[in-house]
């Protein structure tokens, strides 16, 4: 997967991941697509959303809510077609979530007074909740407001003209720290190269720059999933590798305090922060043999134990973005909608670290799979593939339910169960 904003956050859907299943493990369940909630039915109660009890997580095409009490799953209360992601839940204030439909998408707030819902022009991602109910959303270059007392949400004007926002978060009821990546350059055409923190004061209109990372062609360093800690930092996860490195990036916990950020640890693999419970931090993590987003809680060791599942502010993986869906792509950094031939369903098979282990992996799978695989990389295929790495791409017939296609590939190629996705392009 490449480094860009809207196909994930980014590289996770086919990277590697400490832990996860590699070749040669325990094949999935045949009906095993990247989701926890093994088809059960959704409930309709969303008091527990309206309270922002527990933590929250997007699951399938529902939100799996986690409190003390244990795990369920809830129909969103918006009932529209698309996919749900970016689910943002605040204790006794309610819950946030984009409908990511074709186009223009949907935000919903799902609060005490009720659920509301504001359409956008444009890809809207990673809404956030303050203590008093403002809610605020990251959309193209700037930001959409919509205080407690008020109905419509308001533009605000980003720092970077043509750069994406995204991951908002109220550090106080007055401040909203977001990241923001610069617009594509003439050398960096497609791919996002350098994203940082910015901070935007309420009261006075003004922004600051808060972090000072550098990244080009070659040497990159993204941030993200940003989250208020309870001391009152924000921490987040920071990204970085070299374009011309065959190997994976590298993955750190940092801390923003005031304006002084700090390194806290070296991660292990890809991982993102999914919030606090209390003290501890949670993270999304995702499972090995299904591609589902699991959330892991860090105990006071640095241990993590299972503790949830769902997407939070990262993308789920089993659903297809309905903008590719439709023929359109979207830039890794912009919001703008490059004109090309309809976009077809095809399964991701990476990431792998060379062409030799693509192609050993394509002849493994065009004799059990009975298909005609094709090797790409970040040069063919930008909008899947990050560079460094190779994947294989089979084609899924124009009609064919593509779920249905992928849990057929999973059984008949159970060695690359665990890397295999959905995509569309």
């Amino acid at each position: 997967m490449k480094k860009g904003l809207v196909t994930l956050m980014a590289a996770v859907a086919v990277g590697t991941l400490g832990g996860a299943a590699r070749p040669g493990g325990a094949a999935p369940a045949v009906s095993a697509v990247a989701r926890c909630d093994g088809g059960r039915p959704a409930r309709s109660d969303v008091h527990g959303l309206a309270v922002g009890a527990g933590f929250a997580g997007a699951d399938g095409g529902a939100i799996r809510q986690t409190t003390a009490a244990g795990a369920e799953l809830i129909a969103p209360p918006d009932r529209g077609p698309g996919i749900v992601r970016h689910v943002a839940s605040r204790a006794g204030v309610g819950t946030a979530y984009v409908r990511d439909r074709k186009g223009g998408d949907l935000v919903v707030s799902v609060t005490e007074r009720g659920v509301r819902r504001y359409s956008t022009h444009a890809e809207a991602s990673q809404p956030a909740l303050s203590a008093r109910g403002d809610l605020v959303w990251a959309e193209r270059s700037g930001l959409r407001l919509v205080v407690a007392s008020g109905r419509a949400p308001r533009p605000i004007v980003g720092p970077i003209p043509g750069g994406m926002t995204f991951s908002p978060l109220f550090a106080s009821t007055t401040t909203i720290v977001v990241a923001l990546a610069p617009p594509p350059t003439a050398k960096v055409p497609e791919d996002e190269y350098l994203s940082n923190l910015w901070r935007y004061d309420l009261r006075s209109s003004r922004w600051v720059q808060v972090t000072h990372f550098s990244g080009g062609v070659d040497r990159w360093t993204i941030v993200r999933t940003p989250f208020l800690a309870p001391d009152g930092s924000i921490q987040f996860v920071r990204m970085s590798g070299r374009a011309s490195a065959d190997r994976a990036p590298r993955y750190q916990l940092w801390r923003l305090r005031g304006n002084v950020a700090l390194r806290l640890r070296t991660l292990p693999g890809e991982m993102y922060l999914a919030g606090f419970d209390g003290s501890a931090r949670l993270w999304n993590i995702r499972a090995g043999a299904t591609g589902a987003w699991l959330i892991r809680r860090e105990r006071a060791d640095g241990s993590l134990e299972d503790v949830g599942c769902g997407a939070v502010m990262v993308d789920p993986l089993d659903r297809t973005d309905p903008d590719k869906r439709s023929g359109g792509r979207t830039t890794a950094i912009g919001a703008a909608s490059l004109p090309e031939s309809p976009a077809g369903d095809s399964i991701l098979v990476g990431d792998f670290s060379s062409v030799a282990a693509a192609n050993s992996a394509s002849t493994t799978i065009a004799a059990a799979f009975g298909s005609t695989p094709s090797i790409v990389d970040a040069t063919t295929q930008p909008a899947v593939v990050r560079p460094g790495v190779w994947a294989v791409l089979i084609p899924i017939a124009s009609g064919a339910d593509a779920e249905a296609e992928l849990a057929r590939f999973r059984t008949a190629v159970p060695t690359f169960a665990g890397w295999s996705w959905i995509v569309s392009v």
